[in-house]
């Protein structure tokens, strides 16, 4: 198998129009320099921690699959979330804070356990939608997700991911994360894994 890797771009376009729109707010945003500055970081930052930590081959083993596009991951200022697809980065929170290291590489990893888990799952997210019909959209699209996620800080980190222990995180997120709790993460996976394969 084949383990990708994660690169870093900085999304020039996205970010002009991003800076734009806060400039019309008058919203401080992030200047050039300071997110490229960021870019270097977190490629180092990463590049050492998964090279120390084997983070997307966790991941590889842990779904079961490699992702069918690369891990290109554009880098902006701020104004849109971190999301899976397009991959995307700001280098500042909902809250306009920069990231923590900590916050930093457990965002990235969940957003590419997303790009991991729409490969070739049509199956699992059928039961998924079955089984948890009563629950949003949103805690379904999360519930493997955090199992897997607690799974590989539990073999890479040794110790729970920091999402486990916010007060502070959006209904279905937080939904899905108590459902990791009452039923377990390794069952969750070994479920998941028992479909795909």
């Amino acid at each position: 198998m084949n383990i990708p890797q994660l690169k870093f771009v900085y999304a020039y376009p996205l970010d002009g129009n991003q800076r734009r729109e806060f400039e019309t707010e008058t919203k401080e945003y992030p200047s050039q320099s300071e997110i490229k500055e960021i870019i270097v970081h977190w490629r180092e930052l990463w590049s050492e921690t998964d090279k120390t930590l084997k983070i997307i081959d966790t991941i590889t083993k842990l779904t079961k699959r490699t992702p069918e596009r690369n891990l290109e991951c554009f880098v902006y200022g701020a104004g849109l979330n971190a999301m899976s697809t397009p991959f995307l980065m700001p280098t500042r929170n909902r809250k306009g804070n920069k990231w923590t290291d900590e916050y930093f590489i457990q965002t990235i990893t969940h957003e590419m356990f997303h790009i991991f888990l729409i490969s070739d799952n049509d199956k699992y997210w059928k039961m998924v939608s079955s089984k948890y019909a009563n629950e949003d959209l949103v805690c379904q699209n999360h519930i493997i997700l955090y199992a897997m996620l607690f799974e590989l800080y539990k073999i890479c980190f040794k110790y729970e991911p920091p999402d486990f222990s916010r007060d502070n995180l959006p209904a279905g997120y937080a939904r899905a994360i108590e459902i990791v709790k009452e039923e377990g993460s390794e069952v969750l996976v070994a479920e998941y894994q028992s479909i795909v394969i």
